[in-house]
């Protein structure tokens, strides 16, 4: 018999044979499924390897241009000027909300010909309170806390407004509207009085945030928020060495179609025309 009749009386054998038949066919499909899958994940894994990784950054920073103020009187103005720098890779997005803080002291009310009309000297205390008035941090703006002047001379804390939302245009808690804040003449706008067509580099005010409304190339810079903040002539006596901090807080965003979702920005709001998204 030649090679090639024994080679067809095996296939002969195989084929009659139905239990070794199914137990190659099942091999075979085994085969297959796993080829397939192995397939699939190793093409998944070479489309993720063959983005390039991401280094750019996007990023933004305040600048601020102030001088602290230990002595402020009434009816005097201090430069504080605030605006956004793009220090990133990415063009960037910007808003800035403000939020003030403001400490009163206890006055000595019966010092001034004894009525108790409020134009008395700070009332002083001779020792500290167990956690004293740190001027930098305001979690210690507490009321019942201490101010040192000296080792024998400290204020007691009797009015407490931290973190307090400003609100362009808005009402504010008593003696807040007392500090004026000066921002740069025609560069902010709202619904009220809105921009004109042909405006460009400007803030619009919604909601508590002010919108710069140009999309920031890298190492570009927006116009300045605020120039200055003032004291107005009619602030009341016994708020006199009050502590004040005016602390601006900045959100920035890529030009992705998220912006208006993750900043929660209404449909119909004139933001939403302001910018190119991609």
């Amino acid at each position: 018999m030649s090679q090639k009749e024994k080679l067809r009386h095996l296939f002969r054998i195989f084929v009659r044979s139905k239990s070794l038949f199914a137990c190659f066919s099942l091999l075979l499909s085994l085969l297959l499924v796993v080829g397939s899958t192995y397939a699939w994940i190793t093409s998944s894994d070479e489309r993720i390897n063959q983005a390039e990784k991401n280094t750019r950054r996007l990023s933004a920073v305040i600048e601020e241009d102030f001088t602290e103020v230990f002595h402020w009187a009434p009816g005097t103005e201090q430069e504080k000027n605030i605006r956004v720098k793009n220090n990133g890779e990415f063009p960037a997005i910007v808003r800035v909300s403000l939020k003030e803080f403001f400490l009163g002291f206890e006055t000595d009310v019966t010092d001034n010909h004894g009525i108790g009309d409020g134009n008395g000297n700070l009332k002083i205390y001779g020792q500290s309170s167990t956690t004293p008035v740190d001027v930098k941090n305001t979690s210690t703006w507490v009321i019942g806390n201490t101010y040192g002047r000296n080792a024998t001379t400290y204020y007691k804390a009797n009015l407490a407004l931290l973190d307090q939302s400003y609100a362009y245009k808005g009402t504010r808690t008593k003696p807040l509207p007392a500090i004026v804040l000066n921002f740069q003449a025609g560069k902010v706008f709202d619904q009220i009085a809105p921009p004109s067509a042909s405006e460009k580099d400007y803030w619009y005010y919604e909601d508590g945030y002010f919108y710069y409304s140009e999309t920031l190339p890298p190492n570009d810079v927006t116009e300045n928020l605020l120039d200055s903040v003032s004291l107005d002539a009619a602030y009341a006596n016994r708020y006199k060495g009050a502590l004040y901090k005016l602390v601006p807080e900045m959100d920035a965003h890529d030009q992705s179609q998220s912006l208006f979702s993750d900043w929660g920005i209404p449909a119909g709001s004139p933001i939403r025309t302001m910018y190119t998204l991609y």
